[in-house]
């Protein structure tokens, strides 16, 4: 991204449905907070078990991002069952929660120049740390991944009946696992599908975004997208677009 100027080269990053650990191996990267502007420099590896309101990246002169997506709640459990619910709403440094091995690992990949090899090194890294792992797989673990995907609105005790689990126990199971209450996290899992199928299909029109993706009507499509990217869906839409990275690979 060399000749393009800093200011040019953010990229949005409204809260969306996923749990994830990134990896910066290369251009230090900056985050900065949409509606204060506050800037801050992330940490190599970064785990983002919640977020809940919009930040911006900047990118550096040699950026390149890593993602892993961890099945909805499996996080939980990989960090050693944190309770999410008491963690602050930011990323959080993966060298600070793990041990020396992921500051090795960030070595490595600094040095590395073939994208196949640094996924190699990441695989065996999960692979190793998940092999040390007392996996406890609940009926509540299935219930965050069916409403990750589902498109129809779920009632609290529906969701209590999957899980096996009173309603009370549900939202404190909930909350230690993703950080959020379950309706809440139905609402970002339903913004992050109609922000991805309009970046997927732009040719759709907002209002069958809205439809296709389990909205009542336009308005409350509207109001997801003014809590959680602060600005109107097509803003974001432009936004998006004319981040480096999009035109690079999109």
């Amino acid at each position: 991204m060399a000749g393009i100027p800093p200011e040019q080269r953010i990229k949005p990053m409204p809260p969306d449905a996923d749990q994830s650990l990134y990896f910066y191996p290369r251009s230090e990267v900056k985050v900065i907070t949409n509606r204060t502007s506050e800037t801050r420099t992330s940490a190599r590896s970064i785990f983002v078990a919640r977020q809940t309101s919009r930040i911006n990246i900047g990118f550096g002169n040699d950026h390149l991002i890593i993602q892993v997506c961890f099945r909805p709640g499996f996080l939980y459990q990989f960090l050693g069952k944190a309770p999410f619910h008491t963690w602050r709403d930011e990323e959080l440094s993966a060298e600070d929660l793990t041990d020396r091995t992921m500051q090795e690992l960030n070595e490595r990949l600094g040095e590395e120049t073939d994208y196949g090899r640094m996924i190699a090194l990441i695989e065996t890294w999960l692979l190793n740390r998940c092999a040390r792992l007392s996996i406890d797989v609940q009926p509540i673990d299935r219930v965050i991944a069916a409403l990750r995907q589902s498109e129809m609105p779920r009632s609290l005790d529906w969701l209590a009946d999957q899980a096996c689990l009173s309603s009370r126990q549900l939202e404190r199971k909930f909350q230690e696992r993703m950080g959020m209450s379950p309706k809440f996290y139905a609402r970002i899992a339903r913004f992050d599908r109609a922000f991805k199928l309009k970046t997927q299909q732009p040719q759709l029109d907002w209002l069958d975004v809205a439809y296709q993706c389990g909205y009542f009507d336009f308005s409350h499509l509207m109001r997801d997208f003014r809590q959680f990217a602060e600005v109107t869906p097509s803003l974001l839409l432009a936004q998006e677009m004319a981040s480096p990275d999009w035109w690079r690979t999109g």
